[in-house]
């Protein structure tokens, strides 16, 4: 099956979900409460996602040529992502999570400008970009070993790059429902909502297609260079969880124990995904 086949599938539930968040807005009006605990399961499970699959493989790719430092190495490159993360998400300006509403509410801001939302859906637009980056390289890494060696165990491909998948999927549609949110509140029109609706959510694949493109086609022996890019993007879904998604979760304090039993759980979900599917050697 060709690896760019497999990319574009892989990233068709993050399309997908990423179109209904874009389209919640709409439709659905959510509780404050129920969306700040399902961003702190979301937080969980992306703090697992980096911590128990991503980084591991990563620092073991970069052990196979480098066994000295590759921890060393790894952490620099776990940093590395969070920094160029951080530097996505504040200086390309803060994004609620919440839906914005107008309906009703004397206490609205002023409509958002043009530079407002714009600088929303650019800083979104790099951060799904990374995600797609992820898809791409964890796939290259499963795919380095399972499909260049003809299926030897084959009952143990796509592990990491099906955690990595749900991971964005099941917070890629508050990114979405942030876009089209504030799109609405600056009284941007339909048919540009729908447009930018659509265009968000195709950038994932084409990230993962990009970076798939690269490792295959232009470094051909890339295996050495996916231990860094899986510590980088493992620094960088740390960063979302924790200065993105939890801050959000945890900045009233209503339903503080629900909340985080929803963070725990996020964590014991990847956890036992872990314990119940094969590992990629």
């Amino acid at each position: 099956m060709s690896p760019y086949f497999l990319a574009l599938l892989f990233s068709l539930p993050v399309v997908v979900v990423s179109l209904i968040g874009g389209w919640l807005p709409n439709v659905i009006n959510f509780t404050h409460a129920k969306t700040q605990m399902f961003m702190a399961f979301v937080s969980g499970f992306m703090i697992g996602v980096a911590m128990l699959h991503l980084l591991p493989h990563g620092i073991e790719q970069i052990a196979s040529f480098n066994d000295e430092s590759a921890i060393q190495l790894g952490a620099l490159c776990v940093v590395g992502g969070i920094v160029v993360m951080f530097a996505t998400l504040r200086l390309l300006s803060f994004h609620d999570h919440e839906p914005v509403s107008t309906a009703g509410n004397s206490q609205v801001a002023a409509r958002p400008g043009s530079a407002t939302w714009l600088t929303v859906v650019a800083g979104l637009s790099v951060h799904t970009l990374v995600e797609g980056f992820a898809i791409g390289s964890s796939l290259g890494l499963e795919q380095g070993i399972d499909l260049d060696h003809h299926g030897e165990g084959g009952e143990n491909m796509w592990p990491l790059t099906f955690a990595v998948v749900l991971a964005i999927v099941l917070h890629k549609p508050l990114d979405a429902l942030a876009v089209v949110g504030i799109m609405k509140h600056a009284g941007i029109k339909k048919k540009v909502l729908w447009l930018t609706n659509v265009g968000f959510a195709l950038i994932c694949p084409v990230g993962a297609l990009l970076v798939l493109f690269f490792l295959r086609e232009v470094l051909h022996d890339y295996e050495y260079v996916l231990g860094f890019v899986l510590a980088v993007i493992s620094g960088a879904f740390l960063c979302i969880a924790l200065a993105d998604l939890l801050p959000e979760a945890f900045r009233h304090r209503h339903d503080r124990f629900k909340i985080f039993l929803a963070f725990i759980c996020g964590i014991l979900l990847i956890f036992l995904f872990g314990l119940f599917t094969p590992e990629v050697h």
